[in-house]
């Protein structure tokens, strides 16, 4: 401001030595914009308020999600031009914006370039779409503005903090074996026992002679004002972890390459099957030998019969990668210290199952019931080889195409 002061006065005074009533002007003008940019400067990115809104924060590979992004401008000094460039993670699809511009200060990141022109108190909303959303997490933030004054010169800069996780899970197909509808292998929950599994709450039913005393829901029993015993769920079978194996190349495990196709092909089956065997009344975890942002050196999720397990094995499936954090013999001995013998671990891979066949050995002998889905081009050849060596195996395949299935086959 005092340079903006000092140039109008000496301008104003070269008018008045000059007798020059047009340099007044010029220097009252001056004087004028000074004072204005001023404003701009010091007020800009006040009170200037950008949401982002997402239609959900969980989507499925393929959706097409609704974006919406609002700038509010609520103070009375209007914003010739202000600039908004949202940060979002590499491989979004956006619909308006076909072009995102890579940011070169954070790797991995795209830029949502969005300006408007405000007046005062003036807000806009402007509607994107996400489209063909590719299996992974997407993280939106932080948001930087920029303000400019009348003439398009940078007045002021602020970065705002607004994150936002977008989970994208694997889509989920129909199973069946090649030629009839069936269950996929696996273990199947009973539907009705003799016993039941205390940890499987399943609600309230009336009070019926020979209740032990324990099982009767006191709380229940006040409100309702009638004796109500707890409801448990028949006791299941087997536990089911489907070990994914991230490698899709063969190689040592610390290589960074992969088949991008095999490695999606594979989180798609693994969904799948995740859901098939849940509907049919088993428990179901995951293990992978794969980075998902946290501390843990390998994927895991334990076992769960409940309804809401299909979108934590959806949620874990988008958030692995295809470079490995362990060889996937490890992964398998490591299994062993979270789950109980007699449980089955069910194999998904597309490689040469002899890379593995030795801890998958070790694991049967420990009394797990191990068995193998063999997956990609050479599924049916990996196949054999896993039942020659004595291992339990099944050839899987995503018809009537790997990029646009409709179902997921065993047995072909």
């Amino acid at each position: 401001m005092n340079r903006w002061f000092g140039l109008a006065l000496a301008i104003a005074l070269a008018g008045a030595v000059a007798s020059a009533p047009g340099l007044l002007l010029v220097a009252a003008i001056t004087l004028l914009y000074g004072s204005l940019t001023r404003l701009w400067t010091r007020f800009g990115v006040r009170r200037v308020e950008y949401r982002r809104e997402l239609a959900a924060t969980r989507a499925v590979s393929g959706d097409s999600l609704p974006l919406d992004v609002t700038i509010w401008n609520r103070k009375p000094l209007p914003l010739p031009w202000v600039a908004a460039d949202d940060l979002v993670t590499d491989g979004l699809t956006v619909r308006e914006r076909p072009q995102l511009d890579r940011d070169n200060q954070v790797i991995g990141r795209r830029i949502l370039h969005n300006a408007w022109s405000l007046a005062w108190y003036e807000r806009v909303v402007r509607h994107f779409h996400l489209d063909d959303l590719r299996r992974g997490v997407y993280d939106f933030g932080p948001v930087r503005l920029r303000v400019r004054d009348i003439l398009g010169r940078d007045a002021m800069e602020a970065e705002i903090d607004t994150p936002a996780t977008l989970v994208v899970s694997p889509a989920t197909l129909p199973v069946r074996r090649a030629g009839r509808e069936a269950s996929p292998i696996g273990e199947r929950r009973a539907r009705r026992s003799l016993f039941v599994d205390p940890s499987l709450y399943g609600g309230v039913r009336p009070f019926q002679p020979g209740d032990s005393l324990r099982r009767v829901h006191w709380r229940a029993t006040a409100r309702l004002g009638v004796p109500v015993s707890r409801r448990y769920e028949p006791a299941r079978g087997r536990e089911v972890v489907l070990a994914l194996d991230v490698q899709t190349l063969p190689g040592p495990q610390w290589e960074m390459t992969w088949d991008e196709a095999a490695f999606e092909g594979l989180c798609t089956s693994a969904a799948s099957l995740a859901r098939r065997l849940l509907d049919d009344g088993a428990s179901v975890g995951l293990a992978a030998a794969s980075f998902t942002g946290t501390p843990q050196r390998f994927a895991w999720l334990a076992p769960q019969a409940s309804a809401g397990q299909v979108g934590r094995v959806g949620a874990l499936l988008a958030r692995i990668g295809p470079i490995s954090s362990g060889p996937f013999g490890g992964l398998l001995t490591w299994v062993t210290h979270r789950l109980a013998p007699g449980s089955t671990v069910m194999l998904l891979s597309v490689r040469d199952p002899r890379t593995f066949l030795p801890p998958a050995g070790r694991l049967a002998r420990s009394g797990y019931a191990v068995e193998l889905v063999a997956a990609g081009d050479a599924a049916v050849r990996h196949a054999a080889m896993a039942r020659a060596a004595g291992l339990p195996a099944t050839a899987a395949a995503l018809i009537p195409t790997s990029e646009h299935p409709d179902a997921v086959v065993l047995g072909v």
